[in-house]
Formats: C-alpha cells, sequence, structure tokens
C-alpha cells in the first residue's frame, strides 16, 4: 500500500505522517509514504508511482490543489483523494473530484482514523471481499466511460496513453496500465510484460514468435501480436491451467 502526502509546509507534513502511521499501526499494517513539497514535484512523483491513497493540500505554492486534484483523477482514476487544507470552504471542490474525504487543519487524529476507515471500506467493497469486480468506469480526455468487466480484452500503453480493447471497441483511457493492473486484481487479468495487461479468459492461442519469444492470441483480436515476457511465460502457463 502506498499512502502520498502533497503538502508545502515541512512540519504541517510530517504531523500528518506521524498520524497516518499511529493509524495504520493499530491496525497491525504499514504503508510506503510518499512526499511531495510542491505541485511540481507531486507530479514527478506521480509520473512514476501509482498511490493508493493521496492527502492533497489545497494551497499549494505553486498551484491550486483543486486543479492537480483533476489532473491526479485523470492520470490515476484508481487513486482515492483526501483533501487537507486550513479552510472549509472547498467542499463542492472535494465533491467535483469524487474525494474519499475533506479533513482541516490542525489535524484531528480521530479525523484521520475515520478517513482511513473510510478508504479500507471502501476498497472492500470494491473488491467485493475477494469477489471479482464487475464494472469498472474508464476516465478519458472528455468523460468517464463504464463499462463491464468482463467484456475487457485487454489494456495496452501505447505513446503514454492506456488503450482499452473490449469487445465492443476501443477506449483511449487517461488513466496508466499500471493503475489498471491494480484495480483489476482478483478479476483474471494478467500483465505478460510492460506494455500488455490481458484477459486470461479470451486467450485461445500461445505460439511462439520471433527470437524465442512467445505471444498470445485474444478471441476478437487474432491478428494482433502481443508478445509475452520470457520470465513470465512459465506463470503465464500455469493461470491458463488453472
Amino acid at each position: 500500500m502506498k499512502i502520498m502526502i502533497i503538502e508545502d509546509e515541512r512540519l504541517t507534513r510530517g504531523e500528518l505522517i506521524y498520524l497516518i502511521r499511529q493509524s495504520l499501526e493499530k491496525r497491525g499494517m504499514e504503508a510506503e509514504i510518499l512526499e511531495a513539497a510542491s505541485g511540481k514535484a507531486a507530479v514527478e512523483v506521480l509520473a512514476e508511482e501509482e498511490p493508493d491513497l493521496i492527502f492533497l493540500d489545497i494551497h499549494l505554492g505553486d498551484i491550486e490543489g483543486t486543479v492537480l486534484a483533476s489532473m491526479i483523477r485523470r492520470s490515476h482514476p484508481c487513486a482515492q483523494i483526501v483533501f487537507a487544507t486550513a479552510y472549509n470552504d472547498y467542499a463542492e471542490k472535494a465533491f467535483d473530484v469524487e474525494a474519499l474525504n475533506y479533513i482541516l487543519k490542525p489535524y484531528d487524529k480521530a479525523r484521520v482514523d475515520q478517513t482511513l476507515e473510510r478508504f479500507f471500506a471502501l476498497d472492500d467493497k470494491a473488491t467485493g471481499q475477494g469477489q471479482r469486480l464487475t464494472r469498472i468506469s474508464i476516465p478519458t480526455e472528455k468523460k468517464l466511460v463504464v463499462v463491464n468487466v468482463e467484456d475487457i480484452v485487454y489494456l495496452e500503453t501505447v505513446k503514454r496513453k492506456c488503450i482499452i480493447h473490449t469487445t465492443g471497441g476501443e477506449i483511449a483511457s487517461t488513466g496508466t496500465i499500471s493503475a489498471y493492473e491494480e484495480r483489476l486484481k482478483g478479476s483474471g487479468f494478467f500483465r505478460i510484460q510492460k506494455s500488455f495487461l490481458i484477459n486470461l479468459k479470451y486467450v485461445v492461442e500461445v505460439y511462439p514468435w520471433i527470437n524465442n519469444c512467445s505471444c498470445v492470441k485474444l478471441l476478437g483480436y487474432e491478428k494482433e501480436v502481443l508478445t509475452v515476457s520470457r520470465g513470465l511465460l512459465k506463470q503465464l502457463k500455469e493461470l491458463l491451467d488453472a
């Protein structure tokens, strides 16, 4: 689990990290804490990381947190956002980006606990406590598209965008393939290499390819060449035999 704190005041950032760690410790849990002291630093971290939960200060030195929240919602659709601010008049903005919670400074231990409880409860609900996800929302440049998970054949990274190939066509998402991989855990998907995440139920053939590589053939996309990383081939075959 990764939790990110985007806050330009070092002491305030440290206080929130302390309260989060205390709350997690009560549950016997740990998390990797990512930090950013500005909007620019946050964008750099988010280019490399996939945080599950983000505490975002609304008044950063170089960018409004509400603007950054909208960017995060497009690039990391599975991340939960919590607004953290000294002002209480941003509830409408929090609603606009579907924020998980809204906490005021100075931080209250009970409020941080409540936020984490809400996050874990939402996560349990989303995964159905081990049951497979049935629908997923896909952010695009202009709208949010909701599709049935069983209709997704595979996902592909193309020029910094994630293309979702479904039984009904293609959707160009602003999210990342790594974010979708995390969201679709337990739903029958497997990352065969950096650029491809496939739905195992659509695999019809695994066949040899040039340079001792292997490829998968997917139902409805038989002409597409989807190569498998050599180190993952054995695991793929085991999953297909399960």
